[in-house]
């Protein structure tokens, strides 16, 4: 227990002396003595279990006290001023759920879904299909990093690319474009200057530039952003996934990354934003092949040794096939068609690595028929999510949004439905409005 000291220095130890050589012999760290069954620790190290049971409940209730006498501190240092103080703070007439400065996207809709903008500290990632605006909205983040506190961090940004190198002529073009930045004196505005970009097109120069030149670049240029645009490429073209072993190398590997992005957005306060691919969810065929198997068509049988059926439905529910709705992005909306599904890439791996996901949909394409064999694209329908981050809660209704010469901008729910080619009567649009649909009693229509 070469850790116990250091985790727990106030512990006192003296009646559990005699097990410490034996779970030091079998490398059992004080985050073992909580996520493991205390008679699976008995068995391995061997030791008697009555006594690690209980040196694992002094230990968890040592670490319960610990953590509450830290946030009693938390607390009395901030104090409940500087919670009055946050709910008051707002965004271009939006109010703002942040304690300190936050990266913006300068879209109304959009920071108001982040909870009025991306925090410092974490790991956010982008996912959605190709040609949703991934990259388009990291590029707008490039620019307004460098736009002062409260609507940027007033740092640089720093933009590794796996696949295309940085186009630097669209970023001109949303710098021109964007009308809050057409506001500013020139000297106020965001450059290109500010933003330093690195391409690498393998693993082993990946590892090494984000393990050993970053950590100097972002504190020798003050950068507040770092941007991976994408991170799946290098996985995908360089790791075997078709093997168990595979899969846990990649893993393996997904966990360094993880800790070498998270030390960066922690200990230099800036944010770290990568973007990620999609694949195809085959949940139906897994259905239609569960249903059509033996096991499935013969009727329920219970008896001794049996699972229930509440211990089936139960084992159900604990599947990651049932449980991927959650943090994923897709199969949480119940208008949503399965055939739209999709699964970020790299897997539950690189989804614990990461504290915030934000999910780009394309929930509708049409083409416009041009005459002879000719079919021109005319109308993408995208929308924005929050799937999961720490300090906001999920987005519960989708945003609409289209990309722009000024970038990612949201859209009305009424020219979404022009797009759609839904026309909209102006003289009923009034009834679109939920509060118009209550009532004042709660009687059933006859």
């Amino acid at each position: 227990m070469s850790d116990l000291q250091e985790v727990l220095p106030n512990l006192d130890t003296r009646d559990y002396t005699h097990l410490f050589h034996s779970l030091e012999k079998n490398d059992i760290a004080v985050a073992d003595l909580i996520t493991l069954d205390p008679i699976e620790i008995a068995r391995r190290c061997p030791l008697p279990a009555t006594d690690v049971q209980k040196l694992v409940l002094d230990v968890t209730k040592a670490l319960q006290d610990d953590l509450q006498e830290k946030l009693k501190q938390d607390w009395d240092i901030g104090g409940p001023a500087g919670a009055t103080a946050t709910a008051a703070e707002s965004l271009d007439g939006a109010a703002s759920s942040i304690a300190g400065p936050s990266l913006k996207t300068l879209d109304e809709k959009i920071d108001r879904a982040l909870g009025g903008g991306i925090v410092p500290g974490h790991i956010v990632e982008v996912v959605g299909e190709s040609a949703v605006g991934k990259t388009q909205f990291v590029l707008g983040l490039l620019l307004s990093v460098q736009l002062p506190p409260p609507h940027g961090l007033g740092r640089d940004a720093i933009y590794v690319s796996t696949e295309a190198p940085l186009s630097t002529n669209r970023l001109e073009q949303i710098l021109k474009s964007h009308p809050a930045y057409e506001a500013l004196e020139p000297q106020d505005r965001p450059t290109l200057d500010h933003v330093h970009a690195i391409s690498t097109n393998d693993l082993e120069a990946q590892e090494h530039i984000l393990r050993f030149q970053l950590p100097v670049a972002v504190q020798r240029f003050n950068v507040g952003l770092v941007v991976l645009d994408s991170v799946a490429a290098n996985f995908r073209a360089e790791h075997e996934t078709r093997t168990p072993a595979g899969l846990a190398e990649r893993a393996t590997e997904l966990g360094k990354l993880g800790s070498m992005l998270r030390r960066v957005a922690v200990e230099h306060n800036a944010v770290v934003v990568v973007t990620n691919q999609v694949s195809d969810r085959f949940d139906e065929l897994k259905n239609i092949l569960r249903s059509s198997s033996p096991a499935s068509s013969s009727p329920a049988i219970s008896g001794p040794g049996l699972p229930s059926a509440s211990a089936e439905l139960r084992r159900e529910a604990q599947s990651l096939d049932h449980q991927q709705c959650f943090f994923t992005g897709w199969g949480d909306d119940s208008e949503e068609r399965r055939s739209q599904f999709k699964n970020p890439a790299l897997g539950l791996a690189w989804a614990n690595q990461i504290s915030t996901r934000l999910v780009l949909k394309m929930e509708s394409e049409r083409l416009e028929y041009s005459g002879g064999n000719i079919w021109r694209d005319k109308k993408k329908s995208r929308t924005f999510r929050v799937v999961f981050a720490p300090w906001t809660s999920p987005t519960t209704a989708a945003i609409p949004y289209e990309i722009d010469m000024q970038g990612i901008v949201s859209v009305s729910e009424n020219r979404r439905l022009e797009e759609l080619d839904l026309p909209v009567n102006e003289e009923h649009a009034a009834l679109l409005k939920e509060e118009f649909w209550a009532t004042d009693d709660d009687e059933e229509f006859p």
